[in-house]
């Protein structure tokens, strides 16, 4: 039957989301087995469809491992030292990369795994339907979103897999803002409101958040200031519905997951239902733990020194980066950035993701995809698009005050609060604030292409390659257009005859 052909794929799915036969991946067994008669008649089915669909999201090829080891790397705000993303690390990214081309397909089947529940909802009656129904187009629309800003447009699928239609031509961009628009539009409608929510689950105000940061992307190329209106129109729905954490430090204490900042946050460890992540291994310093981390992922120099410059002081420092040196499990002392220059010990690491309670291979750390902290910069920068920058500070003076807290409670002098700027100079700040403030949670990508290739440039490629502390590790950045958008990776080009070389996105 139709569904059996359905449940069938989507057990596939979840196989392939957790075996992928590579030693930097984690490798786990799935115990959950879906019943195929019970799936999509009754509440817990529903349930255990949706679990599916995070996990799926969840997974390795995408949040739980691609994001950080391939996108960061590749976003030119950080470094790694991996021969599997050497090409990303120096921006000559090939269509073949080990990590694009677990990317792609873990997205699509994020996708797939919407679309079957999406199809199998049409005509349910179980109390659940709504909501299940409205994360299910939420997912699709974060993952499209996702999709294209690496790549422009993309093949769209939005029907349950079939041996049919697997060679989709590329949709133009347009067409896939379209539907990304459509479907966090009607998420909007159906997720409950943050009150009323099951709780770490995704509510009306992330999809508000989504649909900004579609229309601030949109607004971006075209400076068009209805879409500029737009964004604001949702971001402000999400204004004043969370509060920042006391301190900055805090949010990355792995006791204090989902916060009152948190907006939507990708659950890892809980019941079961999402594995676990890669990213302990991959930002954690080597010897850091008595398991086994690669600290593979580490920040540009530059990112560093950029921080430390505008802000001398800021507590975000001390809970954003490690650096100078540190002590190894086995007591010796590690230098490293900024004391030491060249190697791969040349560089910072990253202190979002520690995690006292790792064992070498699973860890329950989440992963913060949208908080509120990033919802006021988006205000502050949307605001001084519209009226300049008068009642675009409030915005972002509220995290700087929060930035500027300390444990006891006491104020550092930095970052000192906005005033006094035009509207361009606020422009340039606000897009390196959310440097400052986001640090490897996964905005980089967006945040230095959005803004067009001429800002690309002269904010990532420049100030990279003219940086005086290059060490015998670094690359130096080509500057080239290209590196705009990732390629199509060429298992796709082979595998889908909807799409030739001659669709390939330009310089690949």
């Amino acid at each position: 039957s139709e569904m059996k052909k359905y449940i069938s794929i989507f057990a596939i799915i979840i196989s392939a989301t957790f075996n992928t036969g590579c030693n930097d991946y984690l490798e786990e067994e799935v115990e959950t087995f879906i019943e195929e008669e019970v799936v999509f008649t009754t509440e817990e089915g529903l349930e255990s469809a949706i679990n599916g669909l995070y996990a799926s999201y969840a997974g390795p090829g995408y949040h739980g491992s691609s994001i950080h080891t391939f996108i960061a790397p590749v976003s030119g705000k950080f470094f790694s030292n991996q021969g599997a993303s050497q090409d990303a690390t120096s921006l000559n990214t090939l269509p073949n990369n080990t990590w694009l081309t677990r990317l792609w397909p873990q997205m699509y089947s994020t996708i797939n795994v919407a679309n079957i529940i999406i199809d199998n909802l049409e005509d349910s009656s179980l109390p659940n339907k709504e909501r299940a129904l409205g994360e299910a187009y939420f997912i699709r629309a974060a993952t499209y979103f996702d999709l294209v800003r690496y790549f422009g447009g993309v093949p769209m699928k939005i029907t349950p897999a079939a041996i049919e239609d697997l060679n989709t031509p590329r949709s133009s961009k347009q067409e896939i803002y379209d539907l990304v628009i459509a479907d966090f539009e009607k998420a909007k409608l159906m997720l409950p409101n943050p009150e009323e929510s099951l709780f770490q689950r995704p509510v009306k105000t992330a999809a508000n958040m989504f649909l900004a940061k579609v229309y601030m992307t949109l607004a971006g190329e075209t400076n068009d200031m209805a879409m500029w209106q737009a964004a604001y129109d949702e971001a402000i729905q999400v204004y004043g519905q969370y509060s920042l954490t006391p301190t900055f430090a805090e949010l990355y204490d792995p006791a204090n997951e989902n916060t009152t900042e948190s907006i939507f946050e990708i659950q890892y460890g809980t019941n079961g239902s999402i594995r676990n992540s890669d990213i302990i291994r991959s930002y954690t310093l080597k010897d850091f733990y008595d398991y086994p981390t690669f600290g593979r992922i580490r920040p540009n120099k530059e990112v560093y020194d950029q921080h430390l410059n505008q802000y001398p002081g800021d507590p975000r420092i001390d809970a954003t980066f490690i650096f100078n040196s540190y002590t190894k499990v086995n007591g010796q002392n590690r230098n490293i950035y900024p004391i030491q220059i060249n190697g791969n010990d040349g560089y910072t690491g990253l202190k979002k993701y520690l995690d006292p309670d790792f064992n070498g291979s699973t860890t329950s750390r989440n992963m913060l995809k949208l908080r509120y902290a990033d919802l006021l910069l988006m205000l502050a920068e949307i605001e001084n698009e519209l009226n300049g920058p008068s009642n675009a500070y409030q915005f972002v003076n509220e995290v700087l005050a929060r930035a500027r807290t300390q444990a006891d409670g006491t104020q550092a002098a930095e970052p000192a609060d906005w005033s006094g700027m035009a509207q361009d100079e606020f422009r340039s700040r606000i897009l390196r604030e959310r440097q400052y403030e986001l640090l490897g949670e996964n905005h980089e990508w967006f945040d230095t292409r959005r803004r067009g290739y001429e800002y690309f440039l002269e904010e990532v490629i420049e100030i990279h390659n003219n940086f005086p502390n290059l060490g015998n590790k670094d690359f130096t950045y080509p500057v080239s257009v290209k590196n705009m958008l990732l390629p199509i990776p060429s298992t796709e080009l082979s595998n889908n005859t909807g799409i030739s070389q001659a669709d390939q996105n330009p310089g690949y």
